[in-house]
């Protein structure tokens, strides 16, 4: 039976990385970003390692878009069997820099909580729904993050958004459970980037292993989660951070 995936954020170093990973294991990939040249380089790869990809350009800020993109997706593959929500991230994608909450810009904040949590209602909304159509169950992974558990000064709203998600998890596993759909959070702590050629402390300095976290070790948690290995797993927020947030060691 063909599996497909539609993956958001698949543009970035972690959503290109899982693109590629699950299409190792077997999934047809439907690759969302805001940005349209990474997102074709994404497809690129998957294509090149012998998988199947389409690119699909998406705001995941906007319900109507996301609706029509998971309509097309279906159409286009012929199922929906997971959706993994990667898109996401602190100020930056606001055009702002971290601040204090009392003096962060309004728009910021609330650039901040729409893609990162309005995106994973959105997503999951419209994905749940293409899922519960086909009757055959489905897998939900959204990423959360370590943030997101112990909270992060500069960065209140990021935490708000992220433990948003790992409520809505919660919730939403519940609502599903009765469809045999799987619903999960993935809260990474600091991921190391290419570009960082192994100089970021804080991604190995500051974890009790004392090891690098990369976007493949992301991917195969992910992998799991939407695996049939992972049946009986739902409602659960899978830190993945080298024990980093068991005390936040290092941290601000």
């Amino acid at each position: 039976m063909n599996k497909t995936a539609f993956i958001t954020g698949a543009g970035g170093y972690i959503g290109s990385e899982t693109a590629r990973r699950l299409a190792r294991d077997g999934y047809a990939i439907a690759a969302a970003d805001l940005r349209e040249d990474t997102l074709a380089k994404t497809v690129e790869s998957v294509r090149a390692a012998g998988g199947a990809a389409r690119a699909y350009p998406l705001d995941v800020t906007q319900p109507d878009a996301v609706e029509a993109t998971v309509q097309r997706i279906v159409s286009d593959f012929g199922s929906l069997d997971a959706l993994v929500h990667v898109a996401g991230g602190s100020a930056r994608i606001g055009g702002g820099v971290p601040k204090p909450l009392v003096d962060q810009d309004l728009g910021v904040i609330e650039t901040v909580i729409k893609v990162n949590l309005y995106g994973a209602l959105w997503t999951s909304r419209y994905a749940a729904r293409a899922m519960i159509a086909q009757g055959r169950g489905g897998k939900i992974v959204a990423f959360a993050s370590a943030v997101g558990l112990n909270g992060l000064r500069g960065s209140v709203d990021y935490a708000a958004s992220k433990g948003g998600v790992m409520s809505m998890v919660r919730a939403l596993a519940k609502e599903l459970g009765p469809h045999k759909i799987n619903v999960n959070a993935v809260a990474p702590g600091v991921v190391m980037r290419p570009e960082e050629n192994g100089g970021d402390q804080r991604a190995f300095g500051t974890n009790f292993l004392g090891e690098k976290c990369t976007a493949a070790d992301v991917a195969g948690l992910v992998a799991f989660l939407c695996s049939p290995d992972a049946r009986l797993v739902t409602g659960q927020t899978y830190v993945i951070d080298g024990g980093r947030s068991l005390a936040m060691k290092g941290s601000d």
